[in-house]
């Protein structure tokens, strides 16, 4: 079998049907599957997708108990039969006869890690952004990081099935950002590695994003996961003896980027003093904040420059919070 597509499902009534028709609508025949994840989703959601599986053997069904994303992708690389595996949210969708060229790329030059493009809609199906870019090259994992800068996204990617299990690649549960955790391994691992400028996914943007969300517990847990990610990808290197100059390169930008991303966040979801001051000092007593390092991203660049400035950022955080109170 040449693919797994992995479908986790929670509370998404209202997109699974799209999803999964956009997966059969990709002219593959009969070389994959698609792996259903019900992670005890209250809603009908899994009453449409047994429906479907009356119509379309390709579909499989498994259930697991509230592990979340990362713990229902685990649970689909365990019981994928398929050479690579594609990740895909079921508020998103594939672009119609896309899949079948990328596929066929990956498995060409035995990758390990294929990206592709993306394109980010609104619900109401308008476009937003659109990141394609393609490399000549096969470059190992730490040199294609320290090139190109695609997406953090595991949903814009394809892995070889054999390479995750090989090097023991699962996602850490219930947490945000796990993307970046789990990719930060995946391509330090990976030797090889292309990208190609074929747009495939098509990644709708929520309305019910944590970044439009007013609830305080989930905005502390956010930012709390981001430190925690920062922690795990800080001990990782620790762990594997970094000295390799690309690989060194590779872990600077991981952590500066991880450590910018903090801090905006602490900004942009309004925590209050004493936890900021709590997250401030611990990468203070890591070495990490200021921010030396030039991040890719040319807005997050810009302010990881006004966030350097210690007193200049504490002030701009107190008006936030007083705003999003």
């Amino acid at each position: 079998m040449d693919l797994s597509i992995i479908i986790p499902v929670y509370n998404v009534s209202k997109y699974i049907e799209k999803c999964i028709l956009s997966v059969l609508n990709n002219n593959l025949e009969q070389g994959y599957e698609i792996i259903v994840i019900d992670d005890a989703s209250p809603d009908n959601s899994v009453e449409i997708v047994k429906g479907m599986m009356k119509i379309y053997p390709q579909i499989k069904l498994f259930r697991q108990e509230n592990k979340g994303l990362g713990g229902a992708r685990n649970t689909g690389i365990v019981n994928a039969e398929g050479q690579y595996v594609l990740f895909l949210d079921a508020d998103d969708y594939l672009k119609e006869k896309a899949l079948v060229s990328v596929l066929g790329f990956a498995k060409e030059n035995a990758l390990d890690i294929l990206e592709f493009g993306a394109i980010g809609i609104t619900e109401e199906g308008a476009e937003v952004y659109r990141n394609s870019q393609s490399t000549a090259t096969i470059l190992n994992g730490t040199e294609y990081l320290t090139a190109v800068n695609y997406m953090n996204s595991s949903c814009n990617k394809l892995y070889r099935v054999a390479f995750l299990n090989e090097k023991r690649l699962r996602f850490k549960e219930r947490i945000f950002i796990e993307d970046f955790e789990f990719n930060t391994r995946a391509f330090y691992f990976a030797q090889k590695v292309q990208a190609v400028g074929n747009i495939l996914g098509c990644f709708v943007q929520s309305k019910n994003s944590i970044t439009r969300n007013t609830n305080p517990i989930k905005n502390l847990k956010m930012v709390n996961d981001i430190h925690d990610v920062l922690n795990l990808t800080l001990a990782f290197q620790q762990k594997e003896s970094v000295i390799n100059v690309s690989e060194v390169t590779f872990f600077k930008d991981r952590i500066a980027f991880l450590t910018v991303t903090l801090l905006y966040n602490i900004f942009k979801l309004g925590i209050d003093k004493a936890q900021r001051k709590l997250l401030i000092n611990s990468l203070i007593s890591k070495g990490l904040y200021p921010v030396n390092t030039i991040i890719k991203d040319k807005k997050k660049n810009l302010f990881r420059v006004v966030a350097n400035y210690k007193f200049v950022f504490s002030q701009i955080c107190n008006l936030r919070y007083l705003i999003k109170k």
